[in-house]
């Protein structure tokens, strides 16, 4: 544990709870090290250490004001609060403290040292760089202190939610993304806080490497709740929450937020040069164990026993699968010797069953499937289980994963097991790694950087470019790439055309580069980018949730397919599940029928007004541009 770092603790829970009065309960909030090194860091930082309560119990009017500084309570930590509704207007006020449960998830500890602090040089810089982007509406002082004003809309909880709904929220099982979708939305100009009650709001923001603290103010401009930590990565987009309260007898209009910026602990090269040669050391192992299970018979043992014994369409968990189960830490070379054999087994349980002592990692030739799946989550109470490795995605479709099988994914996430792809194909080995609640394939020491990137989807044919359209995309690469700064991802279904191109300049610009890979015999998937994922053909739809993890969208010149995925991220605009965020439709002559048709569905109020705002039909990259600080609100 380093002293000059920001540091943030895991979620701490509600201890105890007591009722003080009619407007208040008291509370002892625990909260755990996450090992004893960083227990005695904290014990030696107690006086310094701050609370930043959940935004999801803030959002829904719950405040908490903290009493001295946390004590230490033999191997936790304990601190007092107390807790009230800021707004008695909403819609759980009347019940908001049964709301409130020992157990329940409250928010976290952290520590922001001055050293870790920017100086107003040091922001400056960082805005100037692309590194960081905050809202167009800020002032910088010399002391360092950003000043912001939101942005002139306010939301409101819906009125329909019900007690359900926010012990959901409470619980921690609905968080932000569920208040995302169900919170309403007001145009607010001017921005006013009434006497005694409180307002959701939000900015633009967009954090990778720093931390912001907001501070919650005198009261003069409102009083922001104590969900003041922002962290980078989550703190990325058009709706960042504030929650801001008004506890006096006179309005306060266009309230004005102020925040601190902190550097986030800095991931060293050395550790990603770590993660490089432990993978090139399992990609190496794995080389060696599948080449040695395709020269070798498997173990003559008995047969498989599977423990749940299910058949579905005549297939078992007693296919041939052939696997090995191994201890990480081995020595392969004994392990493979060319003069044992037989080696591994022929079916996956059969591997399971014969593993040795303390075996953690499970080598198999296909991904399991659902009846290898259950029969692995029944023996996992008696594994020890860290990773998967396969090197085909399907018995039948080969390179291409299920909808199923992607189900079958996150589960293994869930339960904190590492899935590996060694593929063949590539010659390398892939770690499954999540952005978005969407998972795709990566070399394990780019992980970090993957989740940190920015990335654009462009939509777009499989057919060949004219040249000037080809000149246009080109340029537009190179100045989103400037205007977003250096974490710059572009993903793209994989196949030619215009795929090619914007994976090609993107590669160009040092930019990651990604695919969905969709089973079709038209378009073999173009191999060779940094994270991607595979899906079989009867997953077509499917497939575009996975897009959900790009940013922002392009579309360019394409045909029935491209115009399939408009309609579809169209509709995700409107629903909300992507947020209010540009939309350029590139090449306006291509689309301008397209156009035509918004206007029209607006017009008969088939689509809600406001998406044209977040539209641009262009031949113009720095009109692209443009577009974007505008719709983004950002510097």
């Amino acid at each position: 544990m380093i002293s000059d770092q920001f540091w943030t603790g895991q979620d701490g829970q509600i201890l105890t709870v007591k009722n003080k009065d009619d407007r208040t309960v008291s509370l002892t909030l625990a909260f755990w090290s996450r090992h004893p090194a960083e227990l005695d860091f904290l014990k030696a930082h107690l006086a310094e250490l701050k609370f930043t309560e959940r935004s999801s119990l803030a959002r829904i009017g719950i405040e908490m004001i903290v009493h001295g500084a946390p004590r230490i309570e033999g191997s936790r930590l304990e601190l007092d609060a107390e807790a009230f509704i800021y707004d008695p207007s909403f819609p759980n006020a009347s019940y908001w403290k049964k709301l409130l449960r020992s157990g329940a998830p409250v928010g976290r500890l952290f520590y922001a040292p001055a050293s870790a602090k920017l100086a107003t040089g040091d922001i400056w810089d960082a805005i100037k760089d692309n590194r960081i982007k905050l809202p167009n509406t800020i002032s910088i002082d010399r002391l360092g202190r950003v000043f912001l004003t939101p942005h002139q809309v306010s939301y409101t909880l819906n009125a329909k939610l019900q007690r359900a709904n926010f012990e959901r929220i409470v619980s921690g099982n609905a968080g932000r993304s569920y208040l995302d979708r169900v919170q309403v939305r007001h145009d607010a100009s001017p921005l006013t806080i009434p006497p005694h009650s409180g307002i959701l709001t939000s900015c633009s923001m967009y954090l990778k490497e720093h931390f912001v603290v907001l501070n919650q103010g005198e009261g003069n401009f409102g009083i922001h709740t104590s969900a003041v930590l922002l962290d980078p990565l989550k703190t990325f987009g058009t709706n960042i929450m504030l929650e801001i309260y008004n506890s006096g007898d006179q309005p306060v209009v266009n309230p004005v937020v102020s925040l601190d910026l902190y550097r986030a602990p800095v991931t060293s090269d050395p550790e990603m040069k770590t993660l490089a040669k432990r993978r090139q050391r399992l990609l190496s192992s794995a080389t060696d164990i599948y080449k040695s299970l395709e020269q070798h018979p498997p173990r003559d043992v008995t047969e498989a026993r599977p423990r749940t014994k299910i058949t579905v369409r005549g297939q078992s968990a007693t296919m041939e699968n052939r696997s090995i189960f191994v201890r990480a830490s081995d020595d392969f070379k004994k392990l493979l010797d060319p003069d044992t054999t037989p080696v591994g087994n022929r079916t996956m349980i059969q591997s399971l069953d014969a593993g040795p002592e303390g075996a953690d990692t499970l080598l198999v030739d296909y991904f399991p499937d659902l009846l290898e799946h259950m029969e692995l989550i029944t023996r996992l109470g008696d594994l020890k289980l860290k990773r998967i490795v396969f090197r085909k995605a399907s018995r039948t479709h080969g390179y291409f994963l299920s909808s199923n099988a992607h189900a079958r994914l996150d589960t293994f996430d869930a339960l904190g097991i590492q899935i590996y792809w060694y593929d063949e194909t590539t010659k390398d080995i892939y770690l499954h790694t999540y952005k978005k609640d969407h998972g795709f394939f990566v070399r394990e020491e780019f992980a970090r950087k993957f989740q940190e990137t920015t990335i654009l989807a462009f939509y777009g044919s499989a057919v060949g470019l004219e040249p000037a359209d080809t000149a246009r995309i080109s340029s537009l690469v190179d100045k989103l790439t400037t205007f977003i700064g250096p974490n710059l991802g572009v993903l793209t279904g994989g196949g030619g055309g215009v795929m090619r191109l914007a994976t090609d300049q993107a590669r160009g610009k040092g930019a990651l580069t990604g695919a969905c890979f969709l089973e079709l015999e038209a378009q073999p998937p173009e191999l060779g980018v940094d994270f991607f994922n595979t899906f079989q053909e009867t997953s077509r739809h499917f497939r575009q949730k996975w897009f959900e993890a790009a940013d922002f969208c392009i579309f360019n010149v394409g045909g029935v397919g491209t115009l399939e995925e408009i309609g579809i991220e169209l509709c995700n605009l409107k629903l909300g599940i992507r947020p209010r965020v540009p939309y350029v439709f590139f090449n306006a002559k291509f689309w301008n029928d397209l156009r035509k048709q918004v206007q029209h569905m607006i017009r008969t109020k088939r689509s809600p007004a406001w998406m044209a705002d977040y539209i641009l039909f262009t031949d113009d990259p720095d009109e692209v541009v443009s577009f974007y600080r505008k719709k983004l609100q950002v510097l």
